[in-house]
């Protein structure tokens, strides 16, 4: 990494003031003094600026996980099995889930050290996910209508409206919602007379599940799939 480069991420300084700074003598690498903005430095070299330390913010992990049925998606036991089980332990340190999959709900499961990643995430009305619903009943048009137009749930306020609802045989369907509430997907199915027998996240976000992951099996996130998600 070039000196002026880690001097604006460890300083919280943009390139042309770091480039300034650097010119003006005011930094040390490794005991020397350093004007040249393209000099390379690496984490773990001792930058001095005024006398001072710098050191890089830690790097951000952002993963995607195929979970299994039987996890809660929580980072404590509480007595259960939890999705952290699927990740090594070395990586488990300062790593949350982003949202929540019930303990039978399959798929897609996100997990980042990136709290403003997460909430950027979880935020209503902004990323689609997409789920993969098998159904105890077939699913008629009038259901696919109900779903569409919003239908209204026991114990909430708010109607529980889908974004598509795309039919795949008589008794599963492709739905995107827009939203993370507590069950949606499967109360907006018993809302409209049905019920859920297998419910799978295919996509959140844009990011869709890799088909090469097992499940229980995980992978770092690309930076395409990281940006993704936007500011």
């Amino acid at each position: 990494m070039r000196l002026d480069k880690y001097l604006a991420a460890a300083a919280g300084l943009t390139r042309s003031q770091a480039r300034r700074i650097v010119h003006s003598g005011r930094v040390f690498v490794a005991g020397a003094r350093q004007k040249d903005i393209g000099a390379p430095c690496q984490p773990g070299d001792e930058v001095l600026l005024d006398g001072e330390l710098l050191v890089l913010p830690a790097k951000h992990r952002y993963y995607m996980l195929n979970k299994p049925a039987g996890l809660i998606t929580s980072t404590q036991e509480g007595g259960y099995g939890t999705v952290m089980s699927c990740m090594p332990d070395k990586l488990r340190e300062g790593l949350m889930p982003v949202g929540r999959l019930d303990k039978e709900t399959t798929g897609l499961l996100l997990l980042t050290t990136d709290g403003a990643w997460s909430q950027r995430l979880r935020k209503p009305g902004v990323h689609g996910k997409v789920y993969r619903v098998t159904l105890d009943q077939p699913c008629t048009e009038a259901m696919r209508q109900a779903w569409l137009m919003g239908v209204v749930l026991h114990g909430d306020e708010h109607p529980g409206r889908a974004l598509s609802v795309e039919c795949l045989s008589s008794h599963e369907v492709r739905m995107t919602v827009d939203e993370g509430r507590y069950h949606l997907v499967r109360r907006m199915c018993a809302a409209a007379g049905n019920h859920v027998k297998a419910l799978h996240r295919e996509q959140v976000a844009g990011i869709g599940l890799d088909a090469a992951l097992s499940v229980g099996e995980w992978r770092e996130l690309s930076e395409a799939e990281v940006q993704a998600v936007g500011s």
